[in-house]
């Protein structure tokens, strides 16, 4: 369950905001939400056009004269790739570039096989075809070990990045990353791919040709490395969402059409956030990056269409191989459900993809809202993938178990790591061992509202104007809302019961919501429920006729206190785990009548899903209601599938005297 929080914008900031602007005070609401509380701030988000001199960027003038006196001179220059989205497109822009400038230019995107970033054969290779200049793209900011042997082999190395800048600086002509300590730019939040393009805006000398030539694919890397959309990135999305419409790249061209989005169809950064970065990352995760190269490169339509196809083709595969990871570890957690009981989750597989074990983690952190490492056993060593909450920031995590790792890397929700297989079991007793100590309570997600929408507000002229917020995507996100007190009046299913539409009686007003992340069978609501929703909230266009469409991100019944559950839940966990005092443990112990009355509550339906939120309906809190079905479950009355978060109740085979349960003898007896 996720936690919720709900943005408050200050009325009085919103008011002097829409009396200075002139806009409509809903959408004021929604940017003060946001932070953007004055009129000066409100015309750099909507109006801002204007690149700032890629010159600012240090170490910029040193990037360009060393690459125009290497196409000059005819050397030899290989453009240094990643495997991911943002590296792929940052490889296509500058190789694309040099190649029309008549340089001579290769390029080598690594695979995830011989890891991020230069690597010692990948440069030996590179000298023995005769490369002089090195550009890396992407990467490069941390390669201090492969930047001298670079030097040793008498090649040149010109770094392009946007990572954090660790204490020491490779060896390089130009080191051109906007996070240097000594970098003066304004802007710091660009991808690699918007380093390349203020690269190439430097050595033309014109801004606009720039863009025209290179926007398209800009955008999507810039979607892609999930960077924030303001300032310059929300210039190059913009402006690249409009040029994709009718882009001249005819392997881009055939992979739009592949992903169902047809020419003429309006391309939003949602299009490519689901539809097109993962085809282009399935490319290194699932196959080889140079095939998503080829495919931006492909001269014929022919050529493109084979290598959208066979992007479209890895990309199935990388959802089948997330689909078995996620399975397996399911079926973990069946095994030993109090894997969910610990303050974070870890599970273990042999031979999972390590180019997949992310995405599972990321999936596994939205379904339980728990941080997880994933880790796959390849050989003697195993690699992992973690996400994290806000609560526990897994690079301090990883740094105090180094001595348990071979490597790691990350930040504070996101990580990977290295680890020999002999000291998994080892490294999994640290991790548990320091969250127990670190964190007070149960972990979850925090869906944010930007504020909560009133039943008169909710109008067409209303949800019409947040489309002026576009291109939505990190630090601009698609506004979502809190619609309290809802009354469920109708459900049925959509595609064949994959989801579900619900009506909704909101304020004096009827309206239709979609949830997408429930099935139709798994829905546990139902009419004439009262409940609080939080959504996205559009218009919907469709036979020349507008409605308001609301997308569910969320829902509970009204009047939910989350601070109860996520302690009862926290005390629930620690009860699993053996944390409680055992002079509290009988506090814990349900009543007969709570007994019965969960029992009746089970027996009013065949089988119930999301299951946390029965304790809600029967007014017990969530920690004495686990401990009343795992007294179920002891006595075959119940079956709790923790993956499901659903229970339903067995057929009895006769009485069962419940007060002799071992469950309730251990928290009674004490």
């Amino acid at each position: 369950m996720n936690k919720w929080k709900i943005n408050e914008p200050d009325r009085q900031i919103t008011d002097k905001l829409a009396k200075d602007t002139g806009l409509q005070p809903f959408i004021c609401r929604l940017l003060v939400s946001r932070g953007i509380t004055s009129r000066e701030e409100a015309d750099i988000f909507f109006n801002s056009s204007e690149f700032a001199d890629p010159f600012d960027i240090k170490d910029m003038d040193k990037a360009v004269k060393t690459i125009n006196e290497a196409v000059a001179n005819g050397d030899r220059i290989t453009i240094y790739g990643d495997y991911d989205c943002d590296g792929v497109t940052s490889t296509y822009m500058l190789f694309s570039y040099l190649e029309a400038l008549g340089a001579e230019v290769s390029w080598y995107i690594p695979t995830r096989d011989e890891g991020y970033g230069l690597n010692i054969p990948a440069t030996d290779l590179m000298h023995k075809q005769g490369t002089k200049l090195i550009i890396t793209v992407d990467n490069g900011i941390s390669a201090v070990k492969e930047a001298e042997h670079i030097r040793e082999l008498g090649m040149k190395l010109v770094v392009t990045d946007h990572h954090q800048v660790p204490e020491k600086l490779p060896y390089a002509e130009a080191i051109v990353n906007p996070h240097r300590p000594d970098d003066m730019s304004l802007y710091k939040h660009l991808a690699g791919c918007g380093v390349v393009l203020k690269l190439i805006m430097a050595m033309e000398g014109d801004t606009e040709s720039v863009l025209t030539q290179f926007a398209d694919i800009a955008a999507i890397g810039t979607v892609g490395d999930i960077v924030r959309l303001d300032g310059e990135n929300r210039m190059i999305v913009r402006e690249g969402l409009r040029l994709m419409e009718n882009t001249e790249n005819m392997g881009l061209n055939r992979l739009l059409s592949m992903s169902g989005i047809e020419p003429g169809t309006e391309i939003t950064s949602t299009n490519l956030a689901f539809s097109i970065v993962p085809r282009i990352n399935a490319a290194g995760r699932c196959g080889s990056p140079n095939t998503a190269m080829e495919m931006f490169l492909s001269g014929s339509m022919n050529t493109a269409a084979a290598k959208a196809l066979e992007l479209c083709e890895l990309n199935d595969l990388r959802k089948q191989t997330e689909k078995e990871i996620i399975d397996s570890t399911e079926e973990q957690i069946r095994r030993d459900p109090d894997l969910l009981n610990k303050r974070i989750l870890i599970v273990c597989g042999d031979g999972w993809k390590h180019g997949v074990i992310g995405i599972a983690s990321a999936k596994l952190l939205h379904k339980y809202g728990k941080p997880n490492i994933v880790i796959t056993k390849e050989g003697e060593t195993a690699r992992g993938s973690a996400r994290s909450t806000d609560d526990l920031p897994l690079y301090d995590l990883l740094d105090n178990c180094a001595d348990k790792l071979i490597r790691f890397g990350g930040h504070t929700k996101a990580a990977g790591l290295t680890v020999a297989t002999d000291m998994i079991e080892d490294l999994r007793e640290a991790v548990y061992a320091y969250c127990d100590e670190k964190l007070d309570g149960a972990c979850a997600e925090t869906l944010t509202a930007d504020m909560e929408i009133m039943p008169a507000e909710l109008t067409l002229d209303n949800i019409s104007l947040i489309e002026n917020l576009e291109p939505f995507g990190e630090g601009n996100q698609d506004p979502i809302f809190l619609l309290r007190s809802c009354i469920i009046t109708s459900k049925k299913p959509l595609k064949d019961g994959k989801y579900i539409s619900v009506g909704l009686r909101f304020g004096g007003s009827d309206h239709r919501a979609v949830h997408f992340g429930s099935t139709y069978e798994a829905f546990p609501y139902s009419e004439g429920d009262t409940v609080d929703i939080i959504a996205n909230i559009a218009v919907n266009e469709y036979n020349d006729r507008r409605n308001i469409n609301i997308l569910i991100k969320d829902m509970r019944y009204s009047g939910f206190r989350q601070d109860r559950y996520f302690a009862a839940k926290t005390a629930y966990e620690d009860y699993r785990c053996g944390r409680v005092e055992s002079r509290l443990l009988c506090r814990m112990a349900p009543e007969t009548d709570e007994l019965r009355k969960v029992y009746d509550i089970l027996r009013s339906t065949a089988c119930f899903t999301k299951a946390e939120m029965l304790s809600d309906r029967a007014g017990i809190n969530a920690c004495k209601f686990r401990i009343i079905l795992d007294v179920f479950a002891e006595f075959g009355l119940a079956e709790t599938d923790i993956t499901r978060d659903s229970v339903k109740l067995l057929p009895a085979k006769g009485k069962a005297d419940l007060e002799k349960s071992r469950v309730m003898a251990g928290l009674k007896n004490t």
